[in-house]
């Protein structure tokens, strides 16, 4: 048997509320079979970190007690990186101790940039990127990226990459798109296995909906206010600004008479500084009867719902990230899933979802996918949903966690190999049987 490599991950952790968390949480069991297992985290956030985590056979760490235990070089780190603040403590640690980055977010590493600084230098950025060599994506020459309108967005965009990739011994992405787009931000850096830094393509994955009684399903119905006969319309996850809530809710008004019994129910936290979506609705709605905004509410909450609702929006824009994991648990449900069709988006396939347009074509669009599936729903049938569960069911099962993890290990494993001197002695490995 092969000794256990140690492996700190620098990620956000349980019980944030934050996509990250609950993405890690899924692998922590698998990767601690395989490797003497160390997540960091911020000191601040580690009393909670440690107790969400107590039942792991895994070690759980301040940064301060990680940078004690440094230098570790029979060690390797994983960076589990994206779009929001709770990531910011990761940078200076994977310049200083390289590793393998899982990059979940390519088009948002521009967060912190500021709008006057981006109007300021608009102007340079466009020769700037030239005179650098950077190449770029075809992405970024169309409306999902257009950079004669965002040149700002992609010069800080690449440096990020820039120095991310420039930092990582091996790195992850979810699709064809994210990685198209990281290839042309980082041009001139070696990259892929065949250039010693290695590149792995790897799907989000997907958890199958719990199996709950049906007094659990009820009661969370029941806690949303959502009818037995309502049209239920899902707008789910947090609220941000980028969810194009206001194309959501401008729809709906156009729609609502036409469309009897429906209910529109943002199922999420409200992000009020970056779209106050509940005075929209009040507004709009004076006298009470729109759309409800549910709050934050756990992953067994948001599956209920998922599975009850007979249209989801899983929309992003002008930030799109690269996929989302929300988008293919929509498809679960059985209900139809309006999307956009940027980015990866339209890279998962299957016959509920359907793709609209961003920008002015967008709200029309999305009235027409709604009456789409009004009329489905008024002659749908629970065997029919039930059926378009279980086909749905089967074409993601290979998507499951347990199936994507062999091929983490291996990247893992070869990040590792390949950043050893030349003339070292052989690395630990991990793998079947180890």
């Amino acid at each position: 048997m092969r000794a256990r490599r140690r492996l700190y991950v620098f990620s956000p952790l349980p019980p944030q509320r934050n996509g990250l968390a609950d993405y890690l949480v899924e692998y922590l069991a698998l990767l601690a079979q395989d490797f003497d297992l160390h997540t960091v985290t911020q000191a601040r956030l580690l009393p909670d970190a440690q107790q969400a985590l107590a039942a792991l056979p895994i070690t759980v760490l301040s940064e301060a007690q990680f940078l004690a235990l440094q230098p570790d070089p029979a060690a390797q780190t994983l960076f589990n990186l994206g779009n929001n603040g709770d990531c910011v403590y990761m940078l200076d640690h994977l310049r200083a101790f390289p590793g393998a980055v899982i990059v979940h977010d390519v088009s948002l590493f521009y967060l912190h940039q500021l709008a006057l600084q981006r109007a300021r230098a608009d102007s340079l950025f466009g020769h700037w990127l030239a005179e650098e060599g950077h190449a770029i994506p075809g992405e970024f020459l169309q409306r999902d990226g257009a950079l004669h309108s965002t040149p700002g967005l992609l010069y800080q965009e690449c440096l990020m990459l820039r120095r991310v990739v420039g930092s990582g011994q091996g790195l992850m992405v979810h699709t064809r798109y994210a990685e198209r787009r990281l290839r042309g931000a980082v041009h001139g850096l070696p990259l892929g296995a065949e250039q010693g830094r290695p590149l792995l393509r790897m799907p989000h994955f997907v958890l199958p909906p719990p199996t709950l009684p049906a007094d659990r399903r009820a009661e969370v119905l029941a806690k949303f206010s959502v009818s037995a006969d309502a049209f239920l319309m899902l707008v789910p996850g947090f609220l941000t600004g980028n969810k194009m809530l206001y194309e959501v809710l401008a729809a709906f008004r156009q729609v609502q008479a036409q469309c009897p019994g429906s209910q529109l129910l943002l199922a999420g936290e409200e992000r009020a500084d970056e779209y106050p979506v509940s005075q929209r609705i009040a507004a709009w709605w004076p006298e009470g009867d729109g759309p409800e905004v549910s709050g934050y509410l756990d992953a067994e909450e948001l599956d209920v719902l998922l599975g009850r609702a007979d249209l989801s929006f899983v929309l992003r824009y002008p930030t799109y990230g690269e996929s989302s994991g929300i988008l293919p648990r929509a498809a679960l449900g059985g209900g139809q899933v309006l999307t956009v069709d940027i980015g990866a988006y339209p890279e998962f396939q299957s016959p509920q979802v359907r793709t609209v347009p961003v920008g002015g074509p967008c709200v029309p669009a999305l009235v027409e996918g709604i009456l789409r599936a009004f009329r489905q729903w008024q002659g749908d049938t629970a065997a029919a949903r039930a059926s378009r569960q279980a086909e749905e069911a089967t074409r993601q099962q290979a998507l499951a966690p347990a199936l994507l993890y062999p091929g983490l290990r291996d990247w893992l494993d070869q990040s590792w190999r390949m950043a050893q001197p030349v003339g070292a002695a052989p690395a630990p490995t991990v793998g079947a049987g180890s």
